[in-house]
């Protein structure tokens, strides 16, 4: 695979998010990488916000032998004559991948937010719900990457669409020197404003405080391509306005999805609790005790046919009393009285919890290396992420439907002298949505990269047991997680075989 070493040195992600210090993603210089194909089929394949492609109309270019575009084209070149270091920065920073450096920017914005409410100890409550401000736990993380990744996805495929119909050439063909590697597919319209303005108006969805800097970042993104010699502001613009039509999509998918009531204001799981078909419910153990996080994030609607997702569903866990609970119950408490460094190591590594992008944006880190890995360009990377995302979304859904049915209790709970690696989750433990999770990635990830499936199952293997070496898990809480999310992994190989890309 042919890699570029960046012309000049690429900043971290900055930051910029308010006046304090902001935690930043720092990946190094990333090189520039030479997509291995241009799928020129795309625009032909299976959106999942829209029919189809076509349902967004995308206007014909001027021809390249118009004053107009003649016009943007002399500009492009005299600006590459004149480049500004700031400019080339910006250049080199987008140039690493669109789609890869927006999923980064979500999981920054992921671990800016995912923080616990505040406790004021005078008052004796936890600080008031501010929709400005939401808590990033794992479910709205898991939702936010799914419809980011659907947004840009989608987009894309319009995109791909109307490049092959049109067939404007792209600047290279027209004799420009670039100053970065660029796709050689037609460049009307441009894929990187799809992918910045998709991402710019989800994210700012999602996190509202962050709007100003979001299209602050988008509109660069957009400029460097005219600052790299990849297209014309025409380009920019047909790209921009396809993917304002996608994200309006993606947004009243949002407002529609039942995600709203997973809060759960009136702590309606406390009647769920109540009737809970299980012998010993569980309780927060925080201190002081708090609702649980996002206790009807279960009901929300799910990518993937809900028939079967509720095939997906784990049975019923052992009750207290049976020798199975008792021994499970030993299991921990034995792990917890021997536990090896190495099993300390993988607790720590996927506890993913506050202040870190969640386990679903540890997933995504793991898909990011192996897209640049196998050179995928922007759309074959959306469609990884789009797949990927909406499986754990969807497997989220699974572990909170089902935790909030029985309200297993975690196995401190039951027996206070096991000593925990990790904190706590403050919500029932059955299943293991770290399992869950890690299989439903890992599933969808071996399908799309057969040639990783060794290294990826060892990490799923990691990832399942981790929560079982922290001490907050027994061990058919994981076994239970790890089959579901399979099968929810397997719903989105269902949908990838007949989704037209090859």
């Amino acid at each position: 695979m042919k890699t570029y070493a960046c012309l000049f040195v690429t900043l971290s992600l900055l930051t910029g998010l308010s006046a304090c210090k902001e935690p930043t993603i720092d990946e190094g210089i990333l090189p520039f990488v030479t997509p291995t194909s241009t799928d020129s089929t795309g625009g032909t394949w299976r959106t999942v916000l829209l029919t189809s492609a076509a349902e967004i109309a995308v206007p014909q270019p001027a021809a390249i032998t118009s004053d107009a575009y003649q016009s943007e084209l002399t500009a492009v070149k005299n600006g590459l004559l004149s480049a500004t270091p700031e400019q080339n920065t910006a250049v080199n920073y987008w140039a690493a991948g669109s789609v890869q450096r927006w999923n980064q920017i979500a999981r920054l914005l992921v671990s800016k937010y995912n923080v616990d409410a505040a406790y004021d100890e005078t008052t004796g409550q936890y600080a008031p719900y501010d929709a400005t401000k939401p808590v990033a736990s794992a479910p709205y993380a898991a939702r936010l990457y799914a419809l980011l990744s659907v947004a840009q996805y989608d987009a894309l495929v319009v995109s791909w669409r109307a490049k092959f119909r049109y067939n404007r050439p792209s600047l290279e063909r027209q004799g420009i020197l670039a100053r970065v590697p660029i796709l050689d597919v037609p460049s009307y319209p441009s894929e990187d404003a799809a992918v910045a303005e998709a991402s710019c108006q989800v994210l700012a969805y999602f996190f509202p405080a962050e709007t100003a800097w979001l299209k602050a970042k988008a509109a660069e993104h957009k400029q460097s391509r005219v600052w790299a010699g990849a297209c014309v502001p025409s380009d920019l613009k047909a790209g921009e306005e396809l993917a304002a039509a996608v994200a309006a999509k993606a947004i009243t998918y949002a407002r529609t999805d039942r995600f709203d009531r997973a809060r759960d204001p009136n702590n309606t799981w406390e009647s769920l609790r109540s009737r809970a078909p299980y012998d010993l419910t569980w309780k927060s153990l925080d201190i002081p005790a708090r609702s649980p996080m996002l206790p009807l994030a279960g009901t929300t609607r799910t990518w993937f046919d809900s028939t079967a997702i509720v095939r997906a569903l784990p049975a019923a866990p052992p009750a207290t009393t049976t020798p199975a609970f008792q021994q499970a119950l030993a299991d921990v408490r034995d792990l917890a009285n021997t536990r090896t460094r190495d099993q300390w190591r993988i607790a720590e590594f996927w506890s993913d919890g506050s202040g870190t992008y969640t386990t679903p944006g540890h997933w995504n880190r793991i898909a990011e290396d192996l897209v640049r890995q196998y050179g995928q360009n922007e759309l074959r990377s959306a469609r990884t992420y789009a797949l990927m995302n909406r499986a754990m979304q969807d497997g989220a859904t699974v572990g909170w439907r089902t935790s909030f049915t029985y309200f297993v209790p975690r196995p401190s709970q039951v027996d206070p002298t096991i000593k925990t690696a990790v904190r706590i989750p403050n919500m029932p433990g059955y299943p293991s949505t770290h399992a869950l999770l890690a299989n439903a990635a890992t599933t969808v990830l071996v399908y799309l990269f057969p040639n990783e499936a060794e290294v990826l199952k060892a990490q799923a293997a990691e990832a399942t047991l981790s929560q079982l070496y922290g001490g907050v898990q027994y061990r058919f809480d994981v076994d239970a997680g790890a089959r579901s999310g399979v099968a929810v992994g397997q719903l989105a190989v269902g949908w990838a075989s007949a989704d037209g890309a090859r």
